[in-house]
């Protein structure tokens, strides 16, 4: 890490932080919720089964019965995955924020201006990103 890439991640932290790490854990359940009631939705077509003796109307009784166990179980689990992964996260970058302080670095007052040199890591992992996405959307595809 060169200083520039030193100076912006201290600039950005600074500001990303502000809110507290009870605040960011807490976003991190809500969209852990979102994920689990969007796998409960994606998982809701594979819902079949057996009716039993239901008729009519009440053949929904089953399936009404199996998505609410679903959902409270997704919902409640993606969202505490959700909570302790954005708790270690926040505990991660507050550890290095703090001993890149204490190497008496100081946070710059404006966002440094970065150089294309600079930049290589941050495309790098952007390409990658891209790259798992369309594999992602391509299995979707092909097994939809």
């Amino acid at each position: 890490m060169n200083e520039r890439q030193r100076d912006l991640f201290l600039y950005v932290w600074s500001e990303r932080r502000k809110p507290g790490q009870a605040a960011i854990a807490l976003r991190g359940a809500l969209i852990g919720a979102l994920g689990g009631l969007l796998f409960t939705f994606i998982m809701l077509g594979e819902i079949g089964g057996d009716r039993g003796s239901y008729t009519g109307i009440s053949a929904i009784i089953p399936f009404i019965e199996r998505g609410g166990a679903l959902l409270a179980m997704s919902v409640g689990s993606f969202a505490f995955i959700g909570f302790v992964l954005a708790n270690r996260v926040f505990a991660s970058q507050e550890r290095m924020y703090q001993s890149i302080l204490a190497t008496g670095a100081q946070v710059p007052v404006q966002k440094p201006v970065m150089q294309g040199a600079d930049r290589w890591p941050a495309i790098a992992v952007g390409v990658v990103a891209v790259v798992i996405a369309v594999f992602i959307i391509v299995l979707f595809a092909m097994y939809w």
